[in-house]
């Protein structure tokens, strides 16, 4: 018996006008304890309103439009507010994407604690203290004794998750619901958590939903894949022939829209989903090689294509006629005078003695393309940010084109701060939410260019939004309207809108699904093909840094371990750290299986 039954489950959200549109629909899943299923696809399929409709809630403006998710012998979708508040975190845990969203900065660990086991388990202080340290060491989190008593901002991206997933499993729920749980992590430790996550589900027989964007590591730890899109599920099988035998034509989409570490052809995907339930046709038809007029012709309904296999296809299986074009690294500029020049770096942070950059030199050609890789806390990020002006130089010096270029972006003409453009990580932070996405776009219009006037303006804020796959009429909506990986499109659109000489990309796609990472890798490597931008790359992503990069720089503890042409590094590293790097990336490709999770 599934420990959870999710059956014709649709849910709805209320437009404008106030009519309701379907963004999932009948959707049906069984959880089984001790084992993980996998639902992915990418933003805005459905994915994490299925997780959340599973444990009862909707949120904001959706609507429950029918099916049920029966939890023993209880209906979760039929539950008042106050039985639901009773279940969750007993009997249903939830872990989103963001931890240090979900973690109270105010609170130490151990508190965050004593609150869930004191309420759902009715707890008494020694017993909760007992229960923490527990939890905490199974996590593999350092010190249990002394992280029980810090608070959550003390602790790097990957412990915070770790706290997250412990927290989650405090009261030995049944039903654990993950939602992202590794996306922004570096490789090393997402390896770590996913085998964590892996090794607890195995021990503590919970069943387990993962929502991921990523095929390669819910291959690595799921026993079963649910590929969505559109709200529906087009393809549901065992995860070991979803990776490797793919049967749905979107599934093969998404294999080979991820980066492998041995320089594999990337192929995009193009167009983007639909932003509601189609249910007269495909709705992966407009975007389908292999599709034809009956496929656009009537409902297409998923069943099954070989044993406990499943697809929603009329074609499964068939080859795509012609692959389109593939990401290939720029090629390797002239001999030529650097563009950009940076000596002997170092930057500090406030009332901290280590240096966060020591003695870091680099130099970028005109229309190359290099990347800065090293796991969280290496110093990669503050080494684009002081490049960009944004974070002060303690020490060291920054040339553009032969010129000295001043330390901070507010000391730099207009003209070059067109040139300089920085893309950061997160969207949520770099976008106005009071803004329309036309008005982001169209202020570096403004301010950085004197060859498009206002007439013009409406005209290049629509072509930029192309080249980022982003319809036009979304110049209308503002950021909040959008998906994370739809704000980080607009944020590079702003950027290219400068037409800069150099582009300072930071994690700009670790957030996005693998669909998009390849539209995005094919659009920095066009630009610095066809108007000779030099590209700065940062990212803990070596198979998508292998795709695009001609040159590697490898980052640990604010220094340079080893610098060379990505195939050589690749190839043969000649640091331990590199080494250690590229396994760990290894260990969560397409088809590397579960012991190779588990070992890394």
């Amino acid at each position: 018996m599934a420990a959870l039954e999710i059956a014709g489950l649709r849910v709805g959200f209320e437009q404008a006008r106030g009519d309701v549109t379907p963004v999932v629909w009948d959707v049906a899943l069984d959880l089984h304890a001790g084992r993980v299923t996998a639902l992915v696809g990418e933003s805005g399929c459905g994915k994490s309103t299925v997780a959340l409709a599973a444990m009862g809630y909707v949120a904001p403006g959706g609507t429950l439009l029918g099916g049920r998710a029966r939890l023993g012998d209880v209906d979760l979708l039929g539950l008042p507010p106050r039985r639901l508040k009773s279940v969750w975190g007993r009997q249903i845990a939830y872990v989103g994407q963001n931890a240090s969203l979900a973690l109270n900065p105010a609170l130490t660990v151990g508190r965050h604690f004593e609150e869930v086991l004191r309420r759902h388990a009715g707890m008494r202080r020694p017993a909760a203290r007992a229960r923490t340290a527990e939890l905490l060491e199974a996590v593999a989190l350092p010190d249990p004794e002394a992280a029980r008593t810090r608070r959550p901002h003390a602790f790097s991206g990957g412990q915070q998750q770790r706290i997250a997933l412990a927290l989650a499993l405090a009261c030995r729920p049944g039903v654990l619901l993950l939602d992202e749980p590794t996306t922004g992590l570096d490789p090393t430790t997402q390896a770590r958590v996913a085998a964590l996550i892996r090794a607890l589900v195995t021990e503590q027989g919970v069943a387990t939903l993962f929502v991921s964007h990523d095929l390669g590591l819910v291959g690595t730890l799921a026993d079963e894949i649910g590929v969505m899109y559109a709200g529906e599920l087009v393809e549901l099988g065992a995860a070991a022939d979803v990776v490797a035998r793919p049967v749905h034509p979107y599934a093969r989409a998404l294999l080979e829209a991820t980066p492998r570490l041995d320089g594999g052809a990337v192929r995009g995907l193009p167009g983007a989903p639909p932003s509601a339930v189609v249910r007269d046709r495909c709705a992966f038809h407009p975007r389908c090689a292999v599709g034809d007029h009956s496929c656009a012709g009537a409902p297409v309904i998923l069943r099954p294509v070989v044993p406990g296999h499943l697809a929603r296809c009329l074609k499964p299986g068939a080859a795509a006629p012609s692959a389109p074009a593939a990401v290939v690294p720029a090629a390797a500029p002239p001999e030529t005078t650097p563009l950009l020049v940076a000596r002997d770096v170092v930057c500090r942070y406030p009332r901290r003695d280590q240096a966060a950059v020591d003695g870091v030199s680099l130099q970028l050609a005109a229309g190359e393309t290099i990347a800065i890789v090293g796991e969280s806390g290496s110093g990669k990020s503050t080494l684009l940010r002081a490049l960009a002006g944004v974070h002060p130089l303690a020490d060291g010096e920054l040339t553009l084109d032969g010129q000295p270029l001043a330390p901070a972006a507010a000391a730099r003409p207009r003209q070059v701060r067109a040139r300089l453009q920085l893309v950061f990580q997160n969207p949520d932070a770099s976008l106005n939410p009071r803004q329309t996405v036309g008005e982001i776009v169209r202020r570096p219009l403004r301010l950085l260019r004197d060859d498009v006037g206002r007439e013009q303006e409406e005209a290049a804020v629509a072509a930029l939004l192309e080249r980022v796959q982003l319809p036009a009429a979304f110049a209308d909506r503002r950021p909040g309207q959008l998906s994370g990986g739809q704000r980080q499109r607009v944020a590079l659109a702003r950027a290219f809108a400068a037409r800069p000489h150099v582009l300072l990309c930071d994690e700009v796609t670790s957030a996005l699904d693998v669909s998009v990472q390849a539209a995005i890798v094919e659009l920095i490597v066009e630009l610095a093909r066809e108007q000779g931008t030099a590209v700065v790359m940062v990212s803990h992503d070596l198979p998508l840094v292998r795709s695009c990069a001609r040159r590697v720089v490898v980052m640990r503890a604010g220094r340079v371990c080893e610098e060379g042409e990505v195939a050589r590094l690749f190839a043969t590293p000649r640091h331990p750290y590199t080494a250690e790097l590229l396994a760990a990336c290894a260990a969560l490709e397409p088809g590397a299986g579960r012991s190779a999770a588990s070992m890394a």
